[in-house]
């Protein structure tokens, strides 16, 4: 995997901390969500999956955790709003722009396949980490939009730090926008409970 640097402002400045992968990430993508790729930018590469359309039926099930896919939870365009939000100022309702179909799935048992980039380990272990949607999302590569990534914090025991690999886990998802000091944090957060096998 190839990393470059983001210049998008104000984000730059963070992205100079190339020795800290994990301590930057966060605050580099708390300023930067939502910012467009460059116009040379490689195509982003995405594990293939239901439209978001099929949300709208019977999910299907695997051990008691409904199938869903980021090709349905980043199935539509987020528009980052202005940021920061003035201190004093309610922030903007951005889960407007997020479908019913996914609104309805904050606190439900999921299981997706996605790729991890840890944030914080415990004797070797992920037990915070970005769950993206694709390999090549990351501060140093492509800036993904806020709903093409989703904030994880395992329950019990972390996962092996496992990167570049598709894994399939699975968890209780949060579908709520989180701000920090005036910015959009993330709109999805899942509660891990660990991984399943990848069903093809």
């Amino acid at each position: 995997m190839r990393f470059r640097r983001i210049e998008t402002s104000p984000a730059a400045a963070l992205a100079r901390c190339r020795g800290a992968r994990g301590a930057c990430l966060v605050p580099l993508l708390t300023l930067a969500l939502g910012a467009a790729p460059a116009a040379n930018s490689p195509p982003i590469l995405r594990v293939p999956g239901p439209p978001l359309s099929a949300l709208d039926g019977p999910l299907e099930m695997q051990s008691d955790y409904a199938r869903i896919g980021f090709s349905q939870l980043a199935g539509f365009p987020f528009v980052a709003p202005a940021q920061p939000v003035p201190a004093g100022q309610p922030p903007p309702d951005v889960l407007a722009q997020v479908p019913a179909a996914i609104r309805r799935l904050d606190g439900r048992k999921v299981v997706l396949t996605g790729f991890m980039l840890p944030t914080k380990l415990e004797n070797g272990y992920a037990t915070e980490f970005l769950f993206l949607s694709s390999s090549q999302l990351c501060c140093y590569g492509i800036t993904p939009a806020a709903n093409e990534w989703i904030a994880v914090r395992m329950r019990k025991e972390g996962l092996p730090a496992v990167q570049d690999v598709p894994v399939a886990l699975a968890g209780r998802l949060r579908v709520q926008a989180r701000w920090n000091e005036g910015f959009l944090t993330s709109i999805y957060e899942l509660e891990g409970d660990g991984l399943l096998k990848i069903k093809p």
